[in-house]
């Protein structure tokens, strides 16, 4: 065997090898410098709505379908940064409510079931309790679920205009009882305006 010797400089690096090391800490904190500058060149990444503001999406990539809504109450909140046209995310206390616009949409109990597994996937959650829904002082009709979590319940709900457009409205609180008020869709849907195809 040969005997390898290893010269260290005052750092404790190999002699000779200090630019690995300036390269590795600029790799490392170039993108946390990155990310850094733009967050404060976005500014705030939580979007307060204000009670009676009017919500606006489109259907995507086609964008044969808009949705004009308001959020019940007040206090709610819109976190990360707001470029999405076809969703958001909303934030009441421990309430969460996601809104979603689709178009050419030609089975509603379908796109609920597409829908919900995104939901069930990540979280952990069941459905169960597929059920009709209409709200007739908005002109929706569609289907209803129950999401139930080991510590939270909610409910989604597909509601569409009999032209291909449809809206998603899926609510999540900590719980057991997805019928709760919290969950119930009906201040929402009330608000929901649906144009489109």
């Amino acid at each position: 065997m040969a005997e390898v010797t290893i010269r260290l400089n005052r750092l404790g690096l190999e002699h000779g090898r200090m630019w690995q090391a300036v390269l590795a800490a600029v790799a490392i904190a170039l993108p946390v410098a990155v990310w850094l500058g733009l967050e404060r060149a976005l500014g705030d990444s939580v979007q307060n709505i204000g009670e009676g503001d009017t919500l606006f999406l489109q259907s995507y990539p086609v964008a044969g379908a808009g949705l004009e809504y308001e959020l019940p109450g007040s206090g709610w909140t819109s976190p990360g940064v707001h470029f999405a046209d076809q969703r958001q995310n909303f934030v009441l206390d421990h309430l969460t409510a996601s809104v979603e616009v689709d178009s050419g949409v030609d089975s509603l109990e379908r796109l609920l079931d597409r829908r919900v597994q995104t939901v069930i996937a990540q979280n952990g959650y069941v459905y169960n309790n597929v059920r009709p829904y209409e709200h007739a002082g908005a002109g929706l009709a569609g289907y209803r679920a129950d999401i139930i979590g080991i510590d939270s319940a909610g409910s989604i709900t597909v509601v569409g205009n009999d032209k291909g457009a449809a809206a998603i409205l899926v609510l999540i609180a900590p719980g057991a009882d997805p019928g709760a008020k919290d969950l119930d869709p009906d201040p929402y849907v009330a608000t929901f305006t649906l144009e489109g195809k």
